[in-house]
This record gives C-alpha cells, sequence and structure tokens, in this order.
C-alpha cells in the first residue's frame, strides 16, 4: 500500500488538475499568476523566489489556520512534502519508514492547523517544518533508543528528580544524529551497548562485521561526541 507520503501523492494527482476546485481558493490562484489548477499553484510555487513563493503560503496559511479550510491545508501540505519527507528520515527513533511517515505528516499538518499567522507572517515554510520537528522532538520517547533489557529511571543511578544517566545518554544520541554529528548506526551501537547492556560482540554478529571494527567505530563515535560538546561548553 506504501507509506502516507504515497497515499498523499495519489491524492494529489486527482486534485491536481481539477479547475473546479483550484476555484475554491481563487485568491491563491491569482497570486500565483493566475494559476487554473492547483498543480499550476505547485508548480509556480516551486520556481518562484523566496517573496514570490511566500506570498502564495502566507495565502494558503490564513486559509488553513484562522478559517480551518481544509482545502488550504491539503495544498500547503502538499507544497510543503519535500521538507516533510526530510523530516520523516531525519526522526528515525519514530519507528520504521510508514510510521516515521506519519509522525511526519501529522506534526506538519497539526503546525498548519495552527500556525500564528499573526506573530510570524513570513517565511512559512520553513516555519511550519521548524516547528513541526519541535513536536516531533518531544514526541520521541528516550527508552527508544533503550533495548528492552535497560533499566531506566529506576534503581542505582536515578537522580533526585526521577532522571537517569541513560535518559540522558539517550537524548544525547537522537541530538547527535538529528544535528548529523554521528550516524544513526552508530548511534544505535553505542545506545545497545552503553545502554542495553548488549555485548559488542553479539552486536557484530547480528550486523555481520567484526567485533573489532564494531569496536573501533564506537570508540571514534563516543570521541566526536566528546569533542563536539567539549567544543560547544
Amino acid at each position: 500500500m506504501g507509506t502516507v507520503f504515497d497515499l498523499l501523492e495519489r491524492e494529489w494527482c486527482t486534485l491536481a488538475d481539477e479547475p473546479a476546485t483550484a476555484r475554491r481558493l481563487r485568491d491563491v490562484c491569482r497570486l500565483a499568476g493566475d494559476a487554473h489548477t492547483l498543480g499550476d499553484v505547485e508548480r509556480y510555487v516551486r520556481r518562484a523566489d523566496p517573496e514570490g513563493a511566500d506570498r502564495v503560503l502566507l495565502a494558503l496559511v490564513r486559509h488553513a489556520s484562522r478559517g480551518g479550510n481544509d482545502l488550504a491545508a491539503r495544498v500547503l501540505l502538499q507544497l510543503l512534502l519535500p521538507g516533510t519527507r526530510n523530516l520523516a528520515r531525519r526522526w528515525w527513533a519514530l519507528g520504521d519508514p510508514d510510521e516515521r511517515a506519519a509522525a511526519a505528516v501529522t506534526a506538519v499538518y497539526h503546525r498548519i492547523r495552527n500556525y500564528p499567522v499573526e506573530r510570524r507572517p513570513g517565511r512559512i515554510a520553513a516555519n511550519v517544518l521548524m516547528d513541526a520537528a519541535r513536536e516531533l522532538r518531544r514526541s520521541v520517547a528516550r527508552t527508544e533508543l533503550i533495548t528492552p533489557t535497560a533499566e531506566v529511571g529506576t534503581g542505582a543511578g536515578a537522580t533526585p528528580d526521577g532522571g537517569h544517566p541513560a535518559n540522558e545518554l539517550a537524548d544525547v544520541l537522537l541530538d547527535a544524529v538529528h544535528e548529523g554529528t554521528i550516524s544513526q548506526a552508530d548511534a544505535e551501537l553505542i545506545a545497545q551497548s552503553r545502554i542495553g547492556g548488549t555485548r559488542v560482540e553479539a552486536i557484530a554478529a547480528d550486523r555481520g562485521i567484526s567485533t573489532r571494527t564494531l569496536w573501533a567505530r564506537r570508540q571514534a563515535a563516543e570521541r566526536t561526541l566528546v569533542a563536539t560538546f567539549a567544543h560547544a561548553s
């Protein structure tokens, strides 16, 4: 059946070429070079300069957030799909590709419907995607990185406020992958071995690589983390 992105693209093929549908957003079409269809609106935005594109996006988000216009929200979601796909790729801790796609689309759509137009009337695409990324970050459970054998938030090492060093390390790893400091695979390696307690030998066997190689990769990734945070502090 494909991911939610595939479903949205199939739906868009129907919406994009119907002039009657486009007439429901006359002002948006006018701003998009007197577009005749929603497909024309999309092509205009993709080719326009930032100022021209933002005028169209602002008109759409005004309809979607203030008036609750479902069609305007759907068009804006379509225009933001490239950025939404990127969010789904980056937020690997949300689950498999289907789960990540659904979570990313939900977050972007939610921000479209709740966009603070009066406070931020410009840079619509960047602001929506940035807000959606924050929403996704909050939705990621820190224990997604941790294997079921880990005892998180309880027992020795827990801080008085209920925190735990394992949670802190999981947060660091999620941020590091999000910022491109280390790879997803290396973050999972550190989480499985340092937090979950899985032996590096077992992880190496599961991945089909040598233990020596995996030890070297973990050491290199951890050195990168230390260097990055030392530089930032």
